[in-house]
């Protein structure tokens, strides 16, 4: 059996956030245009996240020629938001159900906008990647969370995917 091309070699878990020490030995240390087109039927919202880079506002302006923790970072981002989005949807989901059926749905949210600063699970996903040690092929990649447990999965995920997609390539 084959060493998997990228390796989480440790994980802090902090106040909010991820630092992880990233393996890429076996791996490019840049994306391609080949490669983004097997990651992107998988996570085609990736072009439009925001992105502050060297040649624009989003992922779409470098994602075909970007270091490979960068691509891990928003891969890491794009499944949290994913999850955020559908436990969201099925908070509202049961909410609406919970509702008398002659309720409307403004009335059954009523007081619900009213906060003034937004709670953890509205704060956006944003991470950060760089190379601790390129040659040896080692990143520093830090992720921020509303849930440690959903960024822990998405994480897993994420370099699953990433070894997956990298061992179609060969």
């Amino acid at each position: 059996m084959a060493v998997d091309p990228v390796r989480v070699t440790r994980m802090e878990v902090h106040r909010g956030h991820l630092v992880c020490l990233v393996s890429f030995a076996g791996a490019p240390r840049v994306t391609s245009a080949s490669l983004m087109r097997r990651v992107l039927p998988a996570f085609p919202m990736l072009p439009q996240h925001a992105c502050v880079n060297e040649r624009g506002t989003t992922f779409a302006a470098v994602m075909d020629c970007t270091p490979l923790p960068h691509l891990l970072e928003h891969l890491v981002v794009d499944l949290q938001v994913r999850t955020q989005v559908a436990q969201q949807h099925a908070r509202e989901g049961a909410a609406l159900r919970s509702v008398a059926p002659t309720a409307s749905r403004t009335d059954a949210y009523a007081g619900s906008a009213a906060q003034a600063e937004p709670t953890p699970r509205e704060r956006p996903i944003v991470g950060t990647s760089e190379w601790a040690d390129e040659r040896a092929g080692l990143a520093r990649i830090d992720v921020s969370f509303a849930d440690d447990q959903v960024a822990l999965r998405a994480f897993r995920d994420a370099v699953a995917f990433l070894n997956e997609t990298l061992r179609g390539a060969e």
